[in-house]
Formats: C-alpha cells, structure tokens, sequence
C-alpha cells in the first residue's frame, strides 16, 4: 500500500472515530481528529454541498485531498535534510486547477541548503523547474526562480545536472532566495499516448539538520486549518471578481509560472445552454483549456473531457480553436464537460512565449441556447457520434499524472 493509501486510511480511522475525552483534548491525535472535523463541517455547511449529488461528491473529494495533502506535507516537512521529488499520484479534489496536461512533482527546501538535481529529459513538450516562497497549497507561493531545461541545451533521452543553494559552483547553479521553500516540477505533455515523462532526482549535499520537529499529527492540523482558510475564504473572496461568460485579454499568471499567460472566467449555465470560446491558434508552445468544479478543482479528467491541449483539440479551417462548454454532450469534437455543475471555473494557459499575446490572440466567449449551437459553428464542424466519442475519452486514460 502506498504512503498516501496509509496516511489517507489513518485518516479516516481518526475522522470516524468518537470525539476525545476531556483529559485527552489536546493529545496530538485529538488536535488533527479536531482539525479534520472542523474542515469538514465548514465544507458540508456551504450551499455547493448541499445543491447535487455530483456537488458532495466534489465536496468528499475535496475534503480528502486537503486531508490527505495536510498529512503527506506534515511527513516531508520531518525529512528536509532528505527531499525527495515525489507526489503526482493524482489531482482529484485538490485546489489550484491542476492541468491534466502537467505531470507535477514537488520536494521541499530548506533555504540554507546545498542541493543536487540530476534527470533524463523526457520527450515531453516543455520540462520547467520552479522554486515557490512557500510550501504547496498553504500560501499562494510566489516564484523565486524558474528555470526551463529545453533552454539549458537538454534534448529528450538526455542527462542533465543542476545544482542548487550553497557555494557557487562549476556547471548549471542557482542561488537559492532566503525564502525559498518549495521546488516544483513542471512535465507539461502534449500527448498523453506517445510522450514519456522526465526521469528526477534531489540530494541534499550539506549536512544541516535541525532537530526533530514536534508532532506531525500538530505539524498536520496547522498545515490543514491554513489551506482550509486559504482556499475556502481568502481565495473564494477573490474568485467573486472573477467575470462570468466573458473573457479578459491574455495576462502573465498572478501567483503563478513566471513566462506563462493565462485566462480565467466563471461560467454560469442553463441545462439548455453552452458557452462557446473561440481563441486563435497561437505560437506559443503550449496551449490548453481546462474547466475546474466550484470549489477550484479538477473534476473527473481521466472519464470527462474537462480538458483540451492544442494537440487534442480540433482547429477549425480558419485557423481557430472553437471549444463548447455545456453540461450535455453537444456531439462535436471540442466539447468541454461541465461535469454536472452549474457553474465553474474556464482556466485557459498560453506557456513558452517568444513574445507577449495580444489582443489578437484574445480568447472569446459566447452563451448560447445548445438548439442554436451549430449555427454559431463553421458549417464543416464535425459531428460526433457515441462511438466517435467513447474512442476520445478512452485517450484520456494515458493521463500525464500516471507516468
């Protein structure tokens, strides 16, 4: 069984278990058991919760990946004189908007340390290294450093060394910010059937180590009452500025990849309505569509089409990519699932840019009845059959998070 298998088992053993006597109240065990109640009773007491049987299997979902990302982070944070660049076992629940086209992977930092980076480079579209303020999901961590191995000379099947923190040394080094924290790993994959993923590793080359630090079950209960605050309260508030069936022009990612553009909306729909996106092929080397659940995560990607990258997606003879969002299949190739929610999020990401978009690479959006959708389509648009379809979302299994 897996680590998180366990941890998420433990887990669940606690959650369940009855409340601690009195004399037990502040046992380390006691104060997670209390944290996770008090999670999961905020969760299950918002109206999205309440509103579907899809709505709490999304809210179940979320609950354990912020269970499940409280403990496993607690656990590394008691081996930072020993990282390991692990994690990508899955995105189901977790807040951010994971895309289904990266296969992410995280080890954390300890600023005053001296560490060594040594891979293979995949024959995946684009492999960046990032370093965050902040550990995962906790903070919305700035970026201190991003580092893009295609542009170290690395070519797919190669070795390649990097070193970071520490002395300065020969070859590829890079300081480390006071602040440092985390190192993400960024895989982004334009096909999921044929691209093979990056090969990593980290070692810490000085020898600090601190003493042990107190309980993990404590270390746990912090990290989940701080991720629970962020993205259920500081992160929601600002998601109500966030325009609704309209786009914005293109921007940099706020809080996010430096190098990346992106676009984020709501939408807000009827069964009997879609919101049709229209966005010009662009040079940049990566470009993607996703749509996220209310509470800011990835539903079902490896069943639903929640997704399109450049390569999955169908350009019209125009030269333009038409994507469909609507709760019913639309039978056309570029349908985006809306998963049974009425309302989510359309994140949009332009990555490896020779230079900025502009308003001619803006993305547009338009709501529609679904009985007025081929009219706003080209007339050559294909239409997709149960079986046409079944074979589309077969593809979807090849998911980057499993290689």
């Amino acid at each position: 069984m897996s680590r998180s298998l366990l941890a998420f088992a433990s887990l669940s053993l606690l959650a369940c278990a009855e409340p601690a006597p009195l004399a037990d109240a502040e046992s380390p065990s006691a104060v997670w058991r209390a944290a996770i109640q008090r999670t999961e009773a905020k969760l299950l007491s918002s109206d999205f919760a309440a509103s579907s049987p899809e709505a709490r299997r999304a809210t179940d979902d979320f609950l354990a990946a912020l269970i499940d990302h409280a403990f496993s982070l607690a656990g590394d944070a008691e081996l930072l004189y020993a990282p390991v660049i692990g994690g990508g076992q899955g995105i189901a629940g977790r807040p951010g908007l994971f895309n289904p086209d990266n296969a992410s992977r995280t080890a954390l930092l300890d600023p005053r340390g001296s560490y060594r980076i040594t891979g293979r480079r995949g024959t995946h579209l684009q492999l960046l290294l990032q370093v965050l303020d902040g550990y995962p999901l906790i903070v919305l961590g700035q970026s201190r450093l991003v580092i893009d191995v295609d542009e170290l000379g690395v070519a797919p099947g190669q070795d390649f060394e990097l070193f970071l923190g520490g002395e300065k040394r020969a070859g590829h080094w890079y300081p480390l910010a006071e602040d440092a924290r985390t190192l993400v790993v960024r895989m982004t994959f334009a096909d999921w059937a044929a691209e093979t993923a990056s090969e990593l590793r980290i070692e810490r080359l000085d020898e600090t180590i601190d003493e042990a630090p107190g309980s993990r079950f404590v270390r746990a209960a912090e990290y989940l009452e701080q991720t629970t605050e962020l993205w259920t309260g500081t992160f929601m508030l600002r998601m109500r500025l966030v325009p609704v069936n309209e786009l914005r022009a293109p921007a940099p990612t706020r809080d996010g990849l430096v190098g990346q553009f992106s676009v984020l909306a709501r939408f807000e729909l009827a069964p009997d309505e879609a919101l049709v996106i229209t966005s010009p092929v662009s040079k940049a080397k990566y470009q993607g569509i996703q749509l996220g659940d209310p509470w800011f995560a990835t539903p079902d990607w490896a069943r639903r089409q929640v997704s399109l990258n450049r390569t999955q997606a169908r350009a019209d003879a125009d030269g333009k990519l038409r994507y469909v969002v609507s709760a019913s299949d639309p039978a056309v190739p570029n349908w985006l699932d809306t998963g049974g929610f009425a309302s989510g999020y359309v994140f949009m990401r332009w990555q490896g840019l020779a230079t900025p978009l502009g308003e001619a690479d803006a993305p547009r959006a338009e709501l529609v009845k679904l009985a007025a959708l081929r009219a706003k389509l080209p007339a050559d648009t294909e239409l997709m059959d149960a079986a046409a379809r079944a074979r589309q979302l077969a593809a979807r299994r090849g998911t980057p998070m499993r290689k």
